[in-house]
């Protein structure tokens, strides 16, 4: 924990260094989606700090008394109060989230009570597993979902895209934990092609995953699919596909450079809003898979009523999405440089 003796000057000075060389950045460079990106950063420094407020909050609304939540019922009012003190819970509301605010900085973020370790080395241990997880469900969706969408469009009202739309609206129907619960008697135990659950480190750990990756992609591939479908609908009857056509370029050309380029806008906006999905859907299929992951913890300390575990998890889950639309944001510039991203730059 951090002292209540804690300096302000300290995270004063931190805040001051960490966005002066941002505003002089901004000012000074030229081109337009350096300008873009600086700005965008700059925007999300007060949004964090309003997800630590909120996460903060979250664990102490209603005024439940923390303290006599998560003691024993048989505690006597001298546990229960060495309790409050060893967590702070003391001290003002106000206090306490300036001293797990400031700790954040230091990399402290209190000691989990089911655990009775330290919260920062609980996520760190348990994070790669859940990127890992992430990126190859993510990986699955995209190829997928990118794929059926775009063979809908290119074959609309055919038998194609009445299978597609259907496996689409199939995947998006069904619970993930029935989805799991499917796939491990039948793919796991019935065919042997992949571990029923568990998990090992390494490269060797993608194999105990893929199963579990494979049913979070399918579910959010469905609604890819359905966007890319809609979406390249859309954009192959624009003027300019029509210009391309009778210039003579390659169909392969119009339909992936100039068509599916545009019509991956939306795309990139839904997978960066749903990332923090991809951890909720983790908290089910870690824990039905035995996967040492995020997920698996974050429902650990929900169920232990760890509220230090859960605030942290869910500041961490917050600080994911904020900086995936980041990413999403930086990403339109590239995907489509017609998007207005400021001050035109000199040719």
């Amino acid at each position: 924990m951090i002292s209540s003796e804690t300096p302000l000057i300290d995270q004063k000075l931190f805040l001051l260094l960490f966005c002066i060389p941002f505003l002089m950045l901004e000012k000074y460079i030229e081109s337009k989606r350096k300008r873009f990106i600086i700005n965008r950063t700059i925007r999300v420094i007060p949004v964090l700090i309003l997800a630590t407020l909120v996460a903060f909050l979250m664990m102490r609304a209603g005024g439940l008394d923390l303290a006599r939540i998560n003691t024993s019922p048989a505690a006597g009012e001298e546990a229960i109060q060495q309790f409050r003190e060893r967590h702070d819970l003391h001290l003002p509301l106000y206090r306490q989230y300036y001293n797990w605010f400031t700790g954040l900085f230091h990399g402290e973020m209190g000691t989990s009570l089911t655990f009775e370790e330290p919260v920062a080395g609980l996520i760190m241990d348990r994070l790669p597993v859940t990127f890992q997880l992430m990126g190859l469900s993510l990986l699955i969706s995209l190829t997928i979902g990118i794929s059926m969408g775009v063979l809908g469009a290119l074959k609309h009202n055919t038998w194609i895209d009445y299978v597609a739309t259907v496996q689409s609206l199939f995947w998006r129907s069904i619970p993930s934990f029935w989805a799991a619960t499917i796939f491990q008697l039948y793919i796991a135990y019935e065919l042997g092609l992949f571990p029923i659950m568990g998990y090992t480190g390494g490269i060797g750990g993608l194999y105990y995953l893929f199963l579990p990756a494979l049913i979070l992609g399918l579910r959010l591939q469905a609604i890819i699919a359905r966007l890319t479908r809609s979406s390249m609908l859309s954009v192959m009857n624009r003027d300019y596909i029509k210009s391309a056509k009778t210039k003579g370029l390659t169909k392969n050309t119009v339909i992936f450079k100039h068509g599916l380029r545009n019509a991956l806008i939306p795309v990139v906006t839904v997978v960066a809003m749903r990332l923090p999905w991809l951890i909720g859907g983790a908290m089910v299929t870690e824990q039905i898979f035995n996967i040492p992951g995020m997920g698996r913890l974050i429902l650990s300390g929900t169920l232990n009523r760890d509220f230090i575990l859960v605030q942290s998890s869910v500041l961490l889950i917050t600080i994911i999405a904020v900086l995936a639309n980041l990413a999403a944001d930086i990403g339109y510039t590239f995907v489509d440089p017609r998007i207005d991203i400021g001050k035109e730059e000199e040719v």
